[in-house]
């Protein structure tokens, strides 16, 4: 599905018929080929590219705590922060909205453990010398 105001939408469509006349190509080709070019020309694949995007683009640009689809204010969040070793790999990194960031994780009220993208742990309603109300697993 794909929603755009109709000059744009004409436009694009205009874009795939003639990749596809110059390619011979069926139109899924086409729009594949569209979006390899897309992501060439922004630089997705250089490694200049700001280091958080791949996580996000990773984590399709949404807050990754369960039952959050926030993708508004996004931070790039170290599961095992810097300061006590943590390193920047993928899997050493989530994608966070402001809130979870900020007063979830940072306020001590949630914890995130394990390795992203999909080894993680989330734990939910942290109070001293108590355990978590909520404990989820990546993609639950």
């Amino acid at each position: 599905f794909f929603s755009a105001p109709l000059e744009v939408a004409r436009l694009i469509h205009a874009v795939v018929c003639s990749v596809r006349r110059r390619l011979e190509c069926s139109e899924g080709e086409a729009w594949s080929w569209l979006f390899d070019h897309a992501l060439e020309a922004w630089g997705a694949n250089n490694p200049r590219v700001r280091r958080e995007h791949r996580v996000f683009a990773r984590d399709r640009w949404r807050c990754t705590v369960p039952g959050c689809t926030s993708y508004r204010n996004l931070h790039d969040h170290h599961v095992v922060f810097r300061s006590v070793g943590g390193d920047d790999a993928l899997a050493n990194r989530t994608t966070l909205c402001a809130f979870h960031h900020l007063r979830g994780v940072h306020a001590g009220r949630v914890r995130v453990i394990g390795s992203a993208p999909d080894g993680l742990r989330f734990e939910l309603g942290l109070r001293p010398g108590q355990p978590p109300l909520l404990r989820y697993r990546s993609g639950e």
